[in-house]
């Protein structure tokens, strides 16, 4: 389910939002936690096509090209510290058993000034917490801010892919453009 949900709402969220921003073929882009097969392949290839200067990591070794070894749980080596005008998560951070706001810390630490952090991730409306939901209390405290809800909700009960599992499931999206402290 997730896969594809990913494909239709997710990953061309991320495409339009770097338009939006002003995202050219010039850009330096930071596809992290990126994976390994099927539409996550097809996201990359989408990323290598329009922007020429896109880094692609996750946990484990790729032989594709454009790619890496990175662990969001780790500080970034300082190569990557301020490098990239767009640092991008789709769908991950709430995976991992992590501080989710150490993480966010992490990927933010690469983006340089005037630059965009974008995460999207899941979270459980019934406000339950764990893998596979974020930690939203401590991401909302961290950023003084309060998640905006909407009416016209995507879940597993009206996705187009129907997935009644979980019903609870939506998607969110934290854009943060960093600037001069």
């Amino acid at each position: 389910m997730f896969l594809y949900n990913i494909f239709i709402y997710e990953y061309p969220y991320v495409l339009n939002k770097l338009k939006q921003l002003n995202a050219n073929e010039k850009s330096m882009i930071h596809n992290t936690s990126w994976g390994f097969e099927g539409c996550h392949v097809t996201f990359k290839n989408n990323l290598d096509d329009i922007y020429t200067n896109v880094l692609h990591s996750d946990i484990k070794k790729s032989s594709l090209k454009n790619t890496t070894i990175y662990d969001i749980t780790k500080n970034p080596e300082d190569s990557l510290k301020e490098k990239f005008d767009f640092v991008l998560n789709v769908s991950t951070v709430e995976e991992v058993k992590y501080s989710h706001v150490t993480i966010i810390k992490n990927l933010l630490e690469q983006v340089k000034i005037g630059g965009y952090l974008i995460i999207t991730f899941d979270y459980n409306s019934d406000n339950t917490t764990g893998v596979g939901s974020i930690q939203l209390n401590e991401v909302e405290d961290f950023f003084n801010i309060k998640l905006e809800d909407i009416s016209n909700k995507i879940s597993g009960i009206n996705s187009e892919n129907i997935e009644t599992k979980n019903q609870q499931l939506n998607c969110g999206v934290l854009v943060i453009q960093k600037e001069k402290i």
